[in-house]
This record gives structure tokens, sequence and C-alpha cells, in this order.
């Protein structure tokens, strides 16, 4: 690359730069730093230089025979990113900015309270149908199971407090990720649901069917049939295991281990657990998620049942049968 050197008596404090002008041409501006005057060819690029602010005739010369595009101009002050304005996005009203803060706002609490409501449900869940088929009889662990029925299913309870906590966290945690990915689309136009998931969102949402398809087997189900759930026991899943063996296998060890997973974190974020805590946490989620899934194994071999009751289980488990995708 050819340089133009200059004489110490050609240097002063005034600064200049040299800017690129086209393929060959350049200039002289106004600027800081370096030593030597640079002839570029191809990026338009500032790069200082040091030269006086008169420049001598053998300089001006110099200069003219090494370009004959050059341009000599006046000193001026460089545009620099810094001393750019910057360009300001439009302002928001400040009522709307205030609603969508306090809708936010409302939707961590909620899923937040519903959350620990709900917890109170799975406790009692856990016991009757994770502890005591694991230690007890298949009759004990029935007529536990329907004992506890009683402290949550009835008209006000199991829809407020069970089925009404479960909705309304599974909800408020869709509307504050749509909500947030829509400010964020709003403010960069990236639209992303799933990529940016961590653990404990993506265990929620693989949750939701699985969920779905214990709640509508054991309780919709007989529902529609029955006009209730009386009949329905751990005998009606060890049913389940002979007449819906793959679906069976997927729902509940998937439930099991992938709901104490969720429960476990859940708890841990909204406590903020420091991260010592971290192997508590993880001998938390495997002694729940074990014993369950023991009780899982051992309920697996009950069998069919038989009589009355065994035929009752397959008209319902026929309903499932009919769809035709279920083995």
């Amino acid at each position: 690359m050819p340089q133009l050197q200059m004489d110490a008596e050609e240097y002063s404090a005034m600064h200049v730069s040299i800017r690129a002008y086209g393929d060959t041409g350049w200039g002289l501006v106004r600027g800081n730093s370096a030593a030597r005057f640079h002839v570029i060819n191809d990026n338009p690029t500032i790069y200082p230089v040091t030269a006086p602010l008169a420049l001598s005739p053998r300089l001006t010369d110099t200069m003219s025979r090494s370009s004959p595009r050059l341009q000599v101009l006046e000193p001026s002050p460089l545009a620099t990113p810094e001393a750019s304005t910057p360009v300001e996005a439009s302002p928001q009203p400040a009522g709307f900015s205030e609603g969508i803060h306090q809708i936010t706002n409302c939707l961590a609490k909620t899923q937040q309270i519903s959350s620990y409501i709900f917890t109170g449900f799975l406790g009692i869940h856990w016991f009757t149908t994770g502890v005591l088929p694991l230690v007890s009889s298949t009759e004990v662990a029935d007529n536990s199971l329907l004992l506890s029925r009683v402290l949550y299913q009835n008209e006000i309870i199991e829809p407020c407090l069970v089925l009404g906590s479960l909705g309304a966290h599974v909800l408020s945690g869709v509307a504050l990720r749509a909500i947030r990915r829509a400010k964020r689309y709003k403010n960069h136009g990236q639209v992303i649901w799933l990529k940016d998931l961590n653990l404990l969102q993506v265990s929620g949402y693989l949750l939701m069917p699985v969920v779905a398809a214990h709640v509508g087997i054991t309780r919709v189900l007989p529902f529609l049939k029955d006009g209730g759930s009386e009949s329905i026991g751990i005998g009606f899943l060890g049913h389940g295991f002979v007449r819906l063996r793959y679906l069976s296998w997927l729902i509940y060890p998937t439930l099991v281990t992938i709901g104490a997973f969720h429960v476990s974190q859940g708890w841990a974020r909204w406590w903020s657990y420091p991260k010592r805590w971290k192997s508590w946490m993880a001998c938390l989620i495997a002694a729940v998620s074990g014993v369950w899934l023991g009780s899982v194994i051992r309920i697996s071999r009950i069998g069919r049942a038989v009589g009355h009751l065994g035929r009752h289980y397959d008209e319902l488990y026929n309903v499932i049968l009919n769809f035709g995708w279920v083995v």
C-alpha cells in the first residue's frame, strides 16, 4: 500500500484523518491519531494520521501527484458513532405499559399460588396411590383411596381446588409466555416459542398431554358413563395395564417421573433455593418418583379384574379402544 511520509516540520498539534472516496480517491479530514497518510483502495474506512492544519506547499504537491482525485478538506469534527444522535423508538403510552406490567404480575402470582394449592392435593394422592400400594395390599390401598376422595372429590372442592388450581397454573403459565414472546417480537422482531425453554418449562409442557390423558381415563370417562368414579380404584389401573398395555406404560411412568421433577424444581424456583441444595433436590426427586414408580410396577402386576367389576372395566376401556389408535 503506498504511503506518504511527512517531515517533522510538517507535524503540529492539529490532527487529520484520511477518508477513502470510491476505489482510488481519498481526502483529508480532521480527526485523531497515527502518523501517516494511507492511500486506501477499497474500504471507505477512516484511517487516522497526524498532519498540520496548514499544509505546506511541498506536502500538497506530493499528495496531488500521488492521487489525482485527492481533496484537501478543511478540518472539521469527525462524526463518530458515539457522537451521532441515537434513534429513539416511538414511546408507548404510560397507561398501556403499566397495564401490561400489572397483568404480568397478576399471572405470575396466579401461577405461584395455584401450584401451592395443587401440591396439597398431590401430597394426598402420592400417599394413597404411591406409598400404600407399595407397602400394603390392593384392598387396603383401594379403601384408603376411596376415603381420601372425601377430602377433595365433591361439587365444590374438586372444581375449585383441584381442577381449578391445575387449570389456573397451566393457563397462567401459557399466557405469561405468550405476553413475553409478544413483547420480544415487538422489541426485536423475533418470534421464539420453544427455542429458549428451560427444563422446568419443558417438563411442564410434557406433562400437559399426560395429565390430560390420566384425568380423561380416571375421571372424565367414568363420569360420562356412570355419573361418577366411585368404582375407580387401584384395580381399575391394574386392569388398564392389561387392556391398554402400551398406553398405560407410556402415561404412568412419564407422569410420576416428570411430575416429581416439575413439582420439586418449581418449589425450588418459588423459594429461591440456593444451588448448594441441588443434590438434596435431586435426592427428593429420586425418592418421590422412585416410590411412585415402584407402585406403578406393582399395580401393573395386579392383572385383569374378574366378575361384574371386570366386565364394567372392559366397557370403560372399550370406549378408548374404539378410537382404533390405542393398542
